[in-house]
């Protein structure tokens, strides 16, 4: 059963990034005031970045301590975990360039964390391709 851990986390990991760029930010922008919708995605974005972060990063520790040979899938989980830190540390400078505005830094910023979660994204769907193929 253990074996299959990489492909459930990937699993979770592309559905809470499916979910929430595509479902609950484009909603929040429609639904509520500009004010309203900045204040709770700047709440929600820091815990996106943090809860894949930690999925990513209990996915490591299992490969490791349960001695599971995929090592190219504990590189994407270590790639993984550090592009959704990276992007969690950088959205205080995000948020402060936007209050500021600073809109070509905020516009760079905001790009990147975008890149990092897509190809955050791209990895995690890779990982559960291969381990359908190793099924």
């Amino acid at each position: 059963m253990i074996k299959y851990f990489p492909l459930i986390i990937s699993s979770v990991i592309s559905s809470i990034i499916l979910f929430q760029s595509f479902f609950i930010a484009p909603s929040i922008n429609k639904l509520i005031d500009n004010k309203q919708a900045s204040r709770f995605l700047r709440y929600v974005w820091p815990k996106f970045f943090l809860l894949i972060s930690f999925f990513s990063l209990v996915s490591i520790f299992v490969i490791q301590i349960n001695n599971i040979k995929i090592e190219f899938s504990k590189l994407l989980y270590t790639l993984s975990f550090a592009f959704m830190l990276s992007s969690y540390l950088v959205t205080p400078l995000i948020n402060k360039a936007k209050d500021n505005s600073q809109m070509r830094l905020w516009s760079i910023l905001h790009i990147s964390t975008i890149s990092l979660t897509l190809l955050t994204l791209m990895m995690n769907l890779f990982i559960i391709v291969e381990q359908l193929n190793n099924v």
